[in-house]
């Protein structure tokens, strides 16, 4: 290696030079690698097993956490929290099981026990009132589902849900409320509705 003479009697290698200048260039573009506008650490993350929507130009319908409940192969309970910001009502369910050989199964009606009146931003939990149950014998925990929510002003909003294991936590405590009524209850603060 060659070497350079410094005034007070150092001696500065090139090679040592160029090494410092290697090790740095490396180090700032591994930390510009992380850098980006479609990195993870911007993506919003939901920490829920089911699946989030927005309805309309400015959320006015939200739909949280939409799973089918699945305790016995072709059974299952729909379950998702719902927020409505302007009045409208949950009228039907359809849910087409996924197959496991990856092709659509039939599409069949949830037992919906009543229509639900949304609005207000009022919260409803289709499982603090009777189930949602549906019967489709292709349905099995562990594949999804296309669940498709019709609106009475919203329209028909198709969305795909994963099918859980009822049989595990916290699935296992839902049961129907003897008594308990499907309306709408108040949500507890808008920030942890959003």
């Amino acid at each position: 290696m060659s070497e350079d003479w410094r005034p007070g009697g150092r001696v500065v290698r090139r090679g040592t030079r160029a090494l410092v200048a290697l090790l740095l260039s490396c180090s700032l573009v591994g930390l510009m690698a992380a850098c980006g506008f479609n990195a993870q650490t911007n993506q919003p993350y939901t920490p829920a097993d089911g699946t989030n929507a927005d309805i309309g130009t400015d959320g006015v319908l939200k739909i949280r956490n939409l799973v089918v409940i699945s305790r016995a192969e072709g059974e299952g309970i729909v379950s998702a929290s719902l927020i409505g910001n302007a009045e409208d009502q949950l009228t039907g369910i359809t849910v087409a099981p996924f197959l496991a050989d990856g092709s659509d199964g039939p599409a069949v009606p949830a037992q919906l026990p009543a229509p639900l009146s949304l609005g207000g931003g009022s919260l409803t939990v289709l499982t603090n009132g009777p189930l949602v149950t549906v019967q489709a014998p292709e349905m099995m925990a562990g594949l999804d589902a296309l669940v498709t929510l019709q609106f009475a002003k919203a329209g028909s909003v198709p969305l795909r849900a994963p099918v859980v294991d009822g049989t595990l936590e916290p699935w296992s405590t839902i049961s129907a409320t003897p008594g308990a009524s499907a309306s709408p209850s108040p949500s507890p603060s808008p920030s942890a509705t959003s």
